[in-house]
């Protein structure tokens, strides 16, 4: 069966369910609006983020390795079921343990279900541009934000924070489980037709490593950690940019949607624009970008003094996020092969998961022990990009030295 053209098909199946997905980098529309409800303490009420996020990246690995035996559609499926039945319970809480399991947990593990199994599926069907395809899947899931954030936010303002949920949660049982039922799985070892492997270097896969062996490899912890150190200043703005706007700028709910919408924008164009240029250009010249513009915009967000200023800063963040976030899948592919990539990115993921226990409580506890300024967070995050930058400094010359020894090589051996 000639795959070309429908592969393109279920990409754009699994981009409407990640918009689904991304529906948690909306929460900081509902944050507020929670506290307000009940009157609990922000950083206990940042815990459901995190744990989201955290429990969203536990259950990958299992999702990829179940790949192997059972379809990536049903996979799917459950992930819907979990994800809509964990958003629709939260509408269901009136005490903060049940905002955790409701959210956190059960809607947690639903999102890092669905996106397991549209990820490692879709990026086998296009070994000849991994970066621009998982780069627009994951934009698909960065863009869940830009939709669902104001959508969300005009929900609360008619129907409340907890009916809003209750919406969403059923929206997303349909559309998750009717799209899921569209999408097929990549043959093994699937190649386009015309497609030269050889041709195309930025591309080429390392070995096929399993899991056992990838974990045996220097080079998966300092992936791992420059990931983390990557993430966890994205998501101390992604978790707190409603509020942190209406801290500074002194603006209503209605408005910080709006720098919401704007920052999942830049977010979701992060993914897909950076992770087509690697594939051009390659993953580690990107990511040295990426650490440069984002510690600086990090620095720049302690001098704060206009809206404009603040939009524009707080974009260059979430584009920077993107890219980490676009790249983690096509990058763990290039360094560990495509053979196993399902447990092997769900294992990368973790990264995510850690970052997104530290950077939100973080940037809150920070917050809380200032009497509301977040600058020093501001100043831990650019300090993490300083350190990724130097970690991906490292990487490229190692790269780049073994490009070389293996031309030399090629080169004395025609000779």
């Amino acid at each position: 069966m000639n795959y070309d053209l429908r592969r393109w098909f279920f990409l754009l199946c699994c981009i409407f369910i990640n918009i689904c997905v991304g529906f948690m980098y909306a929460w900081s529309v509902f944050q507020k609006p929670i506290i307000n409800l009940f009157g609990w303490a922000e950083m206990d009420v940042s815990i459901a983020f995190s744990l989201m996020v955290v429990l969203s990246a536990l259950p990958m690995a299992l999702a990829g390795k179940a790949q192997d035996y059972i379809a990536p559609k049903q996979i799917i499926l459950l992930g819907g079921l979990l994800l809509g039945t964990g958003v629709f319970c939260t509408g269901l809480a009136n005490e903060i343990w049940q905002l955790y399991i409701t959210y956190g947990v059960i809607a947690g593990l639903g999102t890092g279900i669905t996106y397991a199994g549209t990820v490692a599926n879709i990026v086998k069907f296009f070994p000849d541009r991994r970066g621009i395809a998982a780069g627009i899947l994951s934009a698909g899931m960065g863009s869940g934000a830009v939709i669902i954030a104001p959508i969300s936010s005009r929900l609360i303002e008619y129907y409340g924070v907890l009916t809003a949920f209750k919406i969403l949660g059923i929206a997303f049982v349909i559309i998750i489980c009717g799209l899921s039922r569209l999408v097929q799985t990549a043959p093994h070892d699937y190649r386009p037709i015309g497609w030269n492997p050889a041709a195309t270097a930025m591309v080429a896969s390392g070995p096929n490593m399993d899991w056992h062996q990838m974990l045996r490899t220097p080079l998966f912890y300092a992936l791992a950690t420059m990931f983390i150190f990557g993430t966890t200043s994205g998501l101390m703005i992604m978790a707190h940019a409603s509020p942190i706007a209406q801290e500074i700028l002194k603006i209503t709910p209605q408005t910080a949607a709006v720098v919401v919408g704007f920052l999942a924008a830049a977010n979701t164009t992060g993914r897909a624009f950076w992770g087509g240029l690697s594939d051009k250009i390659g993953r580690y010249p990107i990511l040295l970008l990426l650490y440069i513009i984002a510690g600086c915009a990090m620095l720049l967000l302690t001098k704060v003094n206009s809206y404009y200023f603040f939009v524009g800063t707080i974009m260059a963040v979430g584009l920077c996020y993107g890219g980490f976030m676009g790249m983690m899948a096509s990058l763990t592919a290039d360094s560990f092969g495509s053979k196993h990539l399902g447990v092997n990115f769900g294992i990368m993921f973790l990264a995510v998961g850690i970052a997104a226990y530290v950077g939100p409580r973080l940037a809150a506890a920070v917050k809380a022990s200032n009497n509301g300024d977040y600058s020093q967070a501001f100043i831990i995050g650019s300090l993490l990009n300083v350190a990724g930058a130097l970690i991906a400094l490292v990487m490229l010359y190692r790269k780049r030295s073994c490009l070389t020894e293996s031309y030399v090589k090629k080169v004395v051996r025609r000779l």
